[in-house]
């Protein structure tokens, strides 16, 4: 008898374990939903298990904030903002018809300058081919006096006329430069107009779009509908409606389509110091029990460096209760099947499968961890010597 317990000492192994919780994710990750504004679940277009596309409305947020006084603060401002933007759209339309107005009263009367020019024109020709001829008639007519053919009375009169006439053209010609000036002047006004108003114009477009832009993060904070950045399945669901949610809390994950899946298990921190990768782990999915179908195996990849954010576990558990209040580490195992044998059938793994796990640690002889506390006494006693 005793020498069959010293060989179960010597000969037998045992396994440490540690014995951990955890649910199958996609490789390429859980894509997070969160809250990107203070304010109130108002509608929740999804459940857990859904297939959801990108592009899809899956929650709408509302911000609004009531005052005593001035009861919704949010739609006031939003009202407000609106009646900015539509009175500034108003100044735009009227400047671009006083600009087009302006522009067509000044060519109607660059046409009437132009018309009362040809007109003036007209007359000084006429008027300097009239004085020419009287100048003639004057030339000719003062060798007539001398002989006494002609009065020199009426000569005095054709000379009189003809210096009236001087000064008529004269008065013409002060009109022509007077129109051209009036000319040059309304062809000043239609090169500088489009810039004067363009610079108007300018401004109150830079006005209406600080406001725009105003009413859009008011609305943004009003009310907001969050989509799905990607196809795949909602796994968990973490708000219902009237639920009040914080900036950047999670809303939902989504397991992304096509993602091949590994295990995520909590390692709590008493533990984690033992689990590396490489640590073989066996795996009890709860959809399928194994003393029906059977251990499955994985393999740890890779361990966090630093413990879960609160939030994150409970992301992770789709939001469930925590297996521990101790601090938990997140370990990543690779499967080594992406289905389980069920019924005759390879049934596929899901997303969001839970599963509890045991991790390999260390596998020694009986004997070894009978005697591990001497080999740690002895241990510390030569440290201390």
């Amino acid at each position: 008898m005793g020498a069959s317990i010293l060989a179960w000492l010597f000969a037998g192994h045992y396994t440490q374990r540690v014995h951990v919780t955890g649910l199958l994710v996609p490789r390429a990750g859980l894509i997070s939903l969160t809250a990107n504004t203070v304010g109130v679940v108002d509608h929740v277009a999804t459940a857990e298990g859904d297939r959801v596309v990108a592009g899809q409305i899956l929650v709408s947020l509302s911000g609004e904030h009531t005052s005593k006084a001035l009861g919704n603060t949010a739609a006031g401002v939003s009202t407000q903002l609106q009646r900015q933007a539509g009175s500034l759209r108003q100044d735009i339309g009227d400047a671009l018809t006083l600009r087009d107005r302006q522009a067509e009263d000044n060519r109607t009367q660059q046409t009437l300058l132009k018309d009362q020019l040809a007109q003036i024109d007209a007359q000084i020709a006429i008027e300097k081919k009239q004085m020419a001829l009287v100048h003639d008639l004057v030339n000719k007519w003062s060798g007539l006096v001398a002989g006494g053919y002609i009065p020199a009375l009426q000569v005095e009169q054709e000379q009189s006329a003809l210096l009236a006439d001087e000064s008529q053209l004269r008065s013409l010609q002060q009109q022509r430069a007077g129109t051209h000036q009036q000319l040059s002047a309304l062809d000043d006004q239609l090169t500088q107009l489009p810039l004067a108003v363009s610079a108007k114009l300018n401004e109150l477009r830079r006005q209406l779009a600080q406001v725009e832009q105003a009413l859009a993060q008011n609305e943004a904070s009003r009310a907001s509908e969050l989509r799905a950045p990607a196809s795949g399945i909602v796994s968990s669901l973490l708000v219902k409606p009237g639920a009040s949610v914080s900036l950047g809390q999670p809303l939902l994950a989504i397991v992304p389509e096509g993602s091949r899946l590994q295990a995520q298990l909590l390692v709590p921190s008493q533990a984690v110091g033992f689990v590396h990768p490489g640590v073989d782990v066996t795996l009890h999915y709860q959809a399928f029990p194994y003393q029906k179908f059977g251990l499955q195996h994985g393999v740890v990849r890779s361990v966090s460096r630093s413990a879960l954010m609160p939030g994150e576990v409970t992301l992770l558990l789709g939001g469930g209760t925590p297996p521990s209040t101790d601090s938990l580490y997140l370990a990543h195992v690779d499967l080594a099947n992406q289905n389980v044998q069920a019924y005759g059938q390879q049934q596929p793994l899901r997303p969001g499968m839970a599963l509890e796990a045991d991790m390999l640690l260390d596998r020694r002889r009986i004997v070894e961890w009978i005697f591990e506390p001497l080999y740690g006494m002895g241990h510390r006693w030569s440290s201390g010597s």
